[in-house]
């Protein structure tokens, strides 16, 4: 019936309205918490810390919703497919406010220590925030191809995770005085590498959401084969 189709067409779009607002808010928690850590912010970081309770909200709202989607609607085949990547993408999405969060408490205990630009952890934090800025965009647009360029992003985003660890661990060798400080910029950099994780995560589901292809777990070589032949 039509206005049931219309009725459906609404909620749906509430849903993606209540998924861009939590992307909103879980990218300006992950690039605030950063920022917290370069400026020895602790203000900014209990602000992120508290501001992760809206994003668990936000989850749990965006999954009834889906639910209530599928029950009452019993959407065919391609909005299904929608609808259960909104709920893949939420999940992820809510992991990187979690994560976020962490990076808050860490700017905590820092104790004013703020990185060196050596580390590599600022090159992290650049190359994470330009992902997770695409990452957004490739939602709101359903863009396939800014999803694979986030899935690119992340593999650059985890070589340089590599080359942050190589250094901090010659530099605990040459230098034991050093070692907590260290350690302490090690977990900072394994959870920048673990957000962009998440964020590649949700650009697979993008995918799989317009093109009902399954793309996880294939490499950028399966997934640009797979891209082509959608475009033949």
């Amino acid at each position: 019936m039509p206005h049931t189709l219309s009725r459906f067409d609404d909620e749906l779009n509430e849903l993606h309205q209540l998924i861009n607002t939590m992307f909103k808010i879980t990218r300006k928690n992950i690039k605030q918490s950063l920022t917290s850590i370069f400026t020895a912010d602790s203000a900014m970081a209990e602000q992120v810390i508290a501001r992760d309770e809206v994003v668990n909200a936000l989850e749990l709202k965006i999954d009834e919703l889906a639910r209530t989607l599928i029950i009452q609607f019993q959407p065919a085949a391609s909005d299904l497919r929608v609808v259960f990547s909104a709920t893949k993408i939420v999940t992820d999405l809510e992991r990187m406010s979690d994560l976020a969060t962490q990076l808050a408490r860490n700017a905590l205990n820092m104790d004013g220590f703020i990185p060196r630009k050596s580390t590599s952890i600022p090159v992290m934090r650049e190359l994470l925030l330009e992902q997770v800025k695409n990452t957004r965009k490739a939602y709101i647009k359903n863009n396939v191809q800014l999803a694979k360029k986030v899935i690119e992003q992340d593999m650059l985003l985890d070589d340089s995770y590599e080359n942050c660890q190589r250094v901090l661990l010659t530099r605990m060798a040459e230098d034991p005085s050093i070692i907590s400080q260290s350690i302490a910029l090690t977990n900072i950099a394994k959870v920048i590498e673990r957000i962009g994780d998440h964020a590649s995560n949700i650009a697979e589901m993008i995918i799989y959401s317009s093109s009902s292809h399954e793309v996880r777990h294939l490499s950028i070589e399966e997934l640009n084969d797979v891209l082509e032949d959608e475009e033949d």
